[in-house]
């Protein structure tokens, strides 16, 4: 299947035809090491309690009460282990299967995939695949910067840096309606029903799209994604079918420093890398907001 054209949409079966020379996808070791974490902690914080006898109820009224309360403050925590090590081992098994890849390199082209691997289950006939031919690619670049972070929530300051990586996809022409309507698309569809009424929309995949200057910018390392390969095994493979460039952007100023919209841009930077707690925080120490008001600004942005 040779494709020389211009950007069209193709289902991912299309897209899994030709051989690829990269395949980026979903690193799933770091969810399942957190997965396995609180399973086992779930299991481990229970015995290390009994093991020092802390269930252990005496004859009067006082200690039948505090065996009491332990045995509910161990059973939340228990739960709330059990539940959160779930999530992730499930994430961890979605990382795991075929149709998890974000970019495919191919000497014809890019394949990107608009479709996050957490939403397989989805129908796997929708044309979420961006086949961009390599006559339209101007370059790629990989960018890494230094990002902001607030380490503690009870601490409102983003005094906490973390290293981002993503790549820059740049195209001669500026038109990216076709990529940013099947994105939009992708991100209203709902998921299958696992509880009666309850349905989970799909997510999209960590991109984001610059029609200003025709750049798609794709998530490489941020708080919420880790695409293997590394960004220097990446690059030693895409420099050899395209003109690739590296860039070291400037550190993030912080919160307080910036203009009134600079902060805006910030605040919606920050809930879309997986930092909503820190931005809630921030917009309330910098608005005076209450935590209700503080979640409902964010959602206005």
């Amino acid at each position: 299947m040779g494709r020389y054209g211009k950007i069209e949409l193709i289902t991912e079966t299309e897209a899994l035809q030709n051989p690829a020379l990269l395949t980026a996808k979903m690193s799933w070791i770091g969810h399942l090491i957190v997965g396995l974490f609180f399973l086992g902690w779930s299991v481990g914080f229970p015995l290390f309690l009994s093991s020092n006898g802390v269930f252990s109820a005496g004859d009067t009224f006082f200690s039948l009460m505090f065996a009491g309360f332990i045995w509910i403050f161990c059973s939340v925590i228990v739960l709330t282990c059990v539940l959160a090590g779930l999530v992730f081992l499930f994430s961890a098994l979605a990382a795991m299967k075929k149709s998890n890849w974000t970019l495919r390199a191919a000497p014809e082209g890019i394949y990107l995939k608009l479709r996050n691997y957490s939403d397989h289950r989805l129908n796997a006939a929708d044309p979420i695949v961006a086949f961009i031919p390599k006559r339209e690619i101007r370059r790629l670049k990989f960018v890494g910067q230094k990002t902001r972070m607030v380490a503690d929530a009870d601490v409102p300051e983003d005094n906490q840096t973390y290293k981002e990586e993503s790549l820059e996809i740049a195209l001669y022409g500026e038109d990216l309606s076709l990529i940013k309507t099947a994105l939009e698309e992708e991100r209203t569809r709902k998921g299958p029903t696992r509880i009666k009424g309850v349905t989970a929309r799909a997510k999209g995949a960590a991109l984001r799209l610059f029609p200003e200057s025709g750049v798609i910018r794709v998530d490489w390392k941020t708080r919420k994604t880790r695409l293997t390969p590394s960004v220097k095994t990446a690059m030693a493979v895409l420099d050899g079918l395209y003109q690739t460039e590296t860039e070291e952007m400037p550190e993030e100023a912080p919160l307080l420093t910036l203009s009134k919209d600079e902060q805006e841009d910030r605040l919606r930077e920050m809930v879309r890398r997986g930092d909503a707690i820190g931005a809630t925080a921030l917009v309330r120490e910098t608005h005076g907001l209450t935590l209700t008001q503080a979640h409902q600004y964010l959602k206005s942005l």
